[in-house]
């Protein structure tokens, strides 16, 4: 059987390349992309496991991202875990209501986010 694919969308690269790192350490084969309009295009292409999003990215926001992956009928259940520094409620609550599966505020411990990758690419609720 084959590793979960993870999609990483976030803007800055030392954090991307963190994700990345992070989650390939730990078996996944990870794709990590830098803005929301490449992230969307990626997902049609070939729909991942579990998307990584962050939430503050120029352009397309990750709210707006994940507004477009819901919209879709095959993404619609697709696991997303918010990974951001907005961390007020009205944002948060935001992130929730949107669909996401898991909202991490920044700064993160690794570990946190690849219990909760594992758990929702193993079929378990996080």
């Amino acid at each position: 059987m084959s590793s979960p694919r993870i999609l990483v969308v976030e803007d800055n690269l030392a954090t991307r390349t963190l994700l990345q790192h992070t989650l390939e350490m730990e078996g996944y084969e990870v794709e990590a992309v830098g803005d929301g309009a490449t992230a969307l295009e990626r997902i049609r292409v070939r729909t991942p496991s579990l998307v990584v999003l962050d939430v503050m990215m120029p352009g397309m926001d990750g709210f707006a991202v994940l507004e477009k992956i819901r919209a879709q009928e095959s993404t619609r259940e697709l696991p997303v875990v918010m990974l951001t520094a907005l961390d007020d409620p009205d944002s948060t609550w935001k992130g929730w209501s949107a669909g996401c599966h898991y909202y991490m505020n920044k700064p993160f411990e690794p570990e946190d986010l690849i219990n909760v990758v594992h758990d929702l690419t193993s079929g378990v609720a996080a």
